[in-house]
């Protein structure tokens, strides 16, 4: 497949030139960066590429053209190729109409004329973006996760993580605070551990299964009301809904870990597990 374009449609020769070059500099190696002058040639051109299946990533257009405004060039090229990533060039007299762009176009970035080479840090992040919504879902951890989780309160009790355990069937629970914020991590063998006799105590019962069996029933009943809070794994590893598969897969195996709770800005979004991932996986074949 050939390399994605970049399109540039500046008026200012000057700015034009500087553009070009500084483009060509970071990207020409996986990018194919086009000018054109006018916007007519530009709409032309770009449903040229449409029918033949080419890709576009970036449009950069000031809003001085000679044929039209750039706002106006971007309401008819965001038809033909509504993914890629639009630019606005404007001189300082026009961010009024820029921002009336970015409302109403859903222009990704406004920049103001003269060109600065510093502006290839926002050039690097819109390919960056144009990049991963291009590829499939499921190579990324939002694509794959587990929306529905089973929470519990870190101010809860035993006796009702072990309901919530047992009513939902999943083997790890994640803990959020009163405002929803992601705490840690309950495991269900660590609620088990909470209720095992040692061996002294099996001991002075008698030393058999069954004895066993009775103090561990007693120590759950005794238990119930304990709080969660001493048990909670608190600083988990966890993943960005943005983390591909593949690291998500090579933490499950290498850590030998169930699940992972997917976590950004605080927040819990969901949980990604082994199960997950060859659903997803097996999905694609």
């Amino acid at each position: 497949m050939n390399p994605p374009f970049i399109y540039i449609l500046v008026s200012d020769l000057a700015d034009h030139k500087q553009i070009e070059n500084d483009l060509r500099s970071c990207y020409a190696d996986r990018y194919r960066v086009v000018r054109e002058t006018a916007g007519g040639q530009a709409l032309t051109a770009l449903a040229e590429h449409r029918a033949d299946n080419e890709n576009v990533a970036l449009l950069l257009v000031s809003q001085s053209l000679p044929d039209m405004s750039g706002t106006d060039f971007f309401a008819k090229a965001s038809g033909v190729y509504p993914e890629a990533r639009r630019v606005l060039l404007a001189a300082a007299k026009d961010s009024e109409a820029a921002i009336t762009a970015i409302n109403q176009l859903g222009i990704h970035y406004y920049l103001v004329q003269p060109w600065d080479r510093k502006n290839l840090e926002s050039i690097d992040e819109l390919l960056e973006d144009w990049r991963v919504q291009g590829q499939p879902s499921y190579m990324y951890v939002k694509g794959v996760m587990n929306t529905h989780v089973a929470r519990i309160r870190s101010d809860s009790n035993l006796h009702i993580a072990a309901e919530i355990v047992a009513l939902s069937g999943v083997s790890d629970l994640m803990v959020v605070d009163s405002s929803g914020g992601f705490v840690g991590v309950l495991s269900e063998g660590d609620i088990l551990r909470a209720a095992m006799p040692d061996i002294d105590e099996i001991l002075e019962e008698g030393g058999t299964l069954e004895d066993a069996y009775q103090v561990f029933l007693r120590r759950g009943a005794e238990l119930s009301n304990r709080p969660i809070a001493p048990l909670i794994i608190r600083e988990p590893i966890t993943l960005l809904p943005e983390d591909h598969v593949a690291k998500a897969t090579a933490i499950l195996v290498s850590r030998q870990i169930r699940l992972l709770p997917v976590v950004k800005e605080g927040r819990l979004l969901g949980t990604v597990s082994r199960a997950n991932i060859c659903e997803a996986v097996v999905g694609t074949l």
